[in-house]
């Protein structure tokens, strides 16, 4: 497994050098700029499965979430990567998943909180890291439209306008992201209020409390620009907000579970 360790973090890297490299030169062929980070994903696959596995998915802590956080975000962005408006973020991504995967991998597989085999509590959990992985990626989208108004506001789309997408483009994606994003959410507290015996216990009403206000945040957005047809960098710095708010409320709460009260 080490070996594909190594080779999966390779492949990421070499995915960023690629991408920083076409960022200034398009020079790359289009080929590699695909099938690299498609290898270093199913890596990634079966790294995050074996890990899961070897303890019979009993347990799940801060940096299988985390791994399979980044997974998810590096493959949608992949998915998206031959459209235009794609995410000039990707090198950070692919960076930020084989981080990832090395700290699961050096992580033991039955630490954190054990996890119940129960359906529901199932569901929960995958519904809520679907719906934070596509909030992720509404949140890179917001700052690249923050950047985008930056580059226009000051005339200097120039430097970097060969890889520049159209800011209408960009803006149409982001709320489209943000709309099935809070959708999930809400789907996601839903199924916990559901299935889980109290979401307010002691442990949990400060993740519960959190997401609720960030799937707030995230529906005030929504309804602002779907309903009322508002735009600009109001709402794009609200949904940036909510993303932290919601960081705080997943891998925070994680964070003290699994190292501050286990240490």
């Amino acid at each position: 497994m080490l070996s594909l360790l190594v080779l999966t973090v390779a492949l990421y890297g070499a995915s960023s050098v690629l991408l920083w490299r076409q960022l200034r030169q398009p020079k790359v062929a289009p080929t590699l700029l695909w099938v690299l980070p498609a290898m270093a994903l199913a890596g990634h696959a079966y790294l995050l499965w074996n890990h899961l596995e070897l303890d019979h998915f009993d347990h799940f802590n801060i940096t299988t979430s985390l791994s399979t956080v980044a997974f998810m975000v590096a493959l949608l962005s992949l998915l998206r990567s031959g459209r235009s408006g794609g995410l000039l973020l990707r090198p950070v991504i692919y960076i930020f998943a084989a981080a990832s995967v090395v700290l699961m991998y050096y992580s033991p597989t039955n630490w954190g909180a054990q996890v119940s085999h129960q359906q529901g509590l199932i569901l929960h959990i995958i519904l809520s890291l679907v719906a934070y992985a596509i909030l992720v990626m509404a949140t890179l989208y917001a700052i690249q439209l923050l950047y985008l108004n930056y580059l226009l506001k000051h005339h200097r789309a120039t430097l970097v306008s060969h890889q520049l997408p159209p800011l209408m483009t960009v803006e149409r994606y982001f709320f489209r992201l943000l709309t099935t994003g809070t959708l999930v959410l809400f789907v996601a507290l839903a199924t916990g209020f559901v299935f889980l015996n109290d979401m307010f216990a002691q442990g949990q009403a400060h993740k519960t409390i959190l997401s609720l206000i960030a799937a707030t945040l995230y529906l005030i957005v929504v309804v602002c620009h779907g309903l009322l047809h508002i735009r600009g960098r109001l709402l794009v710095m609200t949904s940036v907000i909510a993303g932290a708010v919601l960081t705080l409320a997943y891998f925070g709460s994680r964070f003290v579970k699994d190292v501050l009260l286990s240490a």
